[in-house]
């Protein structure tokens, strides 16, 4: 099977995309179809107006499309429609399109992703463990943590599907090899294109390619696949994007009397054992290495504070007022003996109230002990 470059998925920033471009040379780079979408209310609702809703569903169908060059045919009936042929929007989104659009991006794996939801959900689960004041040697044990609650959670979800029994929905033994090796979360992916694989039926074949289409799909919508009993591929290339099976593939195994996924086509990310004992292997191996540089960096092991770094901007003893005068830091003086480093509050001659004027007199309340009078006589000032 051939190898694909690795893939990256991110927002519309131009200073990142130029980044990946230069230090990522072979990632495949990737917009996010959320922040896209997102901006449609702000440049079509005043442009389109009654018309938007009827926009946005058939952006919807035009996104889902399935090969590049039904993209490249229904784009421009798309456009006409709404007369938007002269719109700086739609002409930035099409100059853009290797990078948002699923036909254009199905030859790489993406694990089934278009937005960047999973990245900001991981970015949430570790803001519970970890805060703008977490030092290095905190922020160390808590990611320790927070993989360890992960731990906790998986075994816990092991437990209650051992207890529950099997979720099987048929008899064939591709469901149950796929049960037996699959996480529960791909395994349930997998559920969802087995189920529909029986859907399917095939036209007719050619040596090691099948054509296959819905038996209720009037259009004539055909599938390719291609199957010589040890590799497979179909045109839809929802393996390459997925890393699942699609229907079309197991309907063909179901039509050829396939009883085993070969090897292939179940990949270790998604497989169970593979996964949790790469997790813990890697977080132990991930926090002893990081412990190790510590060490060798300080043999004591106590992690100090980084250097500060100098904030952006005039300081703030050189900032000017209006007229170009540059203003200066005046020390504050007290205001009983006038000298500079305490305050009123804290004056070490406060106690002498006779040098003290009327106001200064108000602010301090006397009491007898300062007239020496007796307290039984003493007068309520």
């Amino acid at each position: 099977m051939k190898k694909h470059p690795k893939t990256i998925l991110t927002d519309q920033d131009p200073w990142m995309t130029e980044a990946i471009a230069k230090e990522f040379p072979t990632t495949k780079h990737s917009f996010c179809i959320w922040h896209i979408t997102s901006k449609f209310s702000g440049w079509f609702t005043a442009i389109l107006r009654g018309q938007y809703q009827d926009w946005c569903a058939d952006f919807y169908k035009l996104y889902h499309v399935d090969t590049p060059e039904e993209f490249e045919h229904q784009w421009p009936q798309v456009v006409a429609k709404y007369d938007l042929h002269n719109n700086k929007h739609i002409t930035g989104l099409y100059e853009i399109k290797h990078y948002w659009v699923p036909a254009y991006l199905r030859s790489y794996f993406f694990g089934g992703m278009t937005t960047t939801g999973r990245s900001e959900s991981i970015n949430a689960y570790v803001k519970r463990f970890i805060s703008s004041h977490t030092n290095l040697d905190q922020f160390v044990k808590q990611v320790d943590l927070a993989i360890e609650n992960i731990q906790q959670r998986q075994l816990h979800n092991t437990m209650l599907q051992k207890y529950r029994g099997s979720t099987l929905r048929t008899m064939s033994p591709l469901e149950e090899q796929a049960c037996g090796v699959l996480t529960p979360f791909c395994f349930e992916k997998f559920q969802e294109q087995f189920g529909r694989a029986a859907l399917y039926s095939l036209v007719h074949n050619h040596g090691c390619e099948f054509v296959i289409k819905h038996h209720e799909d009037t259009k004539g919508k055909i599938r390719i696949v291609f199957w010589d009993g040890e590799t497979s591929t179909c045109s839809c290339k929802h393996f390459e994007f997925w890393g699942i099976l699609c229907r079309h593939i197991l309907s063909v195994f179901l039509h050829k009397d396939c009883y085993r996924i070969p090897s292939l086509y179940l990949p270790s990310r998604w497989c169970r054992e593979v996964s949790q004992s790469d997790e813990v292997t890697q977080s132990g191996e991930g926090s002893q290495r990081l412990d190790e540089e510590i060490l060798v960096d300080n043999p004591i092991g106590d992690v100090h504070c980084p250097p500060i770094s100098i904030t952006k901007g005039r300081p703030k003893t050189k900032r000017l007022q209006a007229g170009g005068r540059e203003t200066r830091k005046v020390a504050r003086s007290c205001g009983w003996c006038k000298k500079v480093g305490h305050n009123i509050t804290t004056c070490p001659e406060k106690e002498n109230i006779e040098h003290a004027t009327d106001s200064q007199r108000k602010k301090k309340k006397i009491t007898s002990s300062d007239v020496s009078l007796n307290p039984v006589f003493s007068l309520k000032y």
